[in-house]
């Protein structure tokens, strides 16, 4: 089994971003303004995430966090009532902070090729950017790795 690992950062976006901007950031395009946000906004290092080809994802703090913020950001109407648009970047309001700690707790089959940062440090980052809109982002480039095939 073939795949890529990468650096994930949870990153709070305080500053208004154009509907369109945020369309793009989601469908993995250019987004050089909201690029540029989440180099220099708060943020705070989740850890490392395998993506594998041909393979369902395996389980970690860091997938959980970014398949949950890739759908509040891609399906706002299953989580508010009449979204303004059909992409956001998701409010970091009560709801998203459990749900965030809930999917960042430790489980027994997470794979141990992920690393994760600390809960309490989590935790911490999202006590000081209540309020703020939330994405995912891979400051660094993904890196090929080559995994053992699972036993069938």
């Amino acid at each position: 089994m073939d795949g890529w690992i990468e650096e994930l950062w949870l990153v709070a976006i305080v500053e208004e971003v154009p509907d369109d901007e945020v369309r793009r950031w989601w469908n993995s395009k250019e987004t050089e303004f909201l690029d540029r946000l989440a180099e220099s906004a708060p943020r705070f290092r989740l850890g490392t995430i395998l993506t594998t080809v041909g393979e369902p994802q395996l389980g970690s703090p860091t997938r959980r966090v970014f398949d949950l913020m890739f759908l509040r950001g891609t399906c706002p109407e299953d989580f508010h009532p009449d979204p303004s648009t059909p992409y956001i970047l998701p409010l970091l309001d009560a709801d998203l902070r459990s749900a965030l700690l809930a999917a960042f707790s430790p489980q027994a089959d997470d794979h141990p090729l992920m690393e994760a940062a600390p809960l309490s440090g989590l935790t911490d980052f999202l006590d000081e950017h209540g309020g703020a809109r939330l994405t995912t982002h891979s400051p660094t480039e993904a890196v090929p790795v080559s995994l053992p095939l699972r036993p069938s």
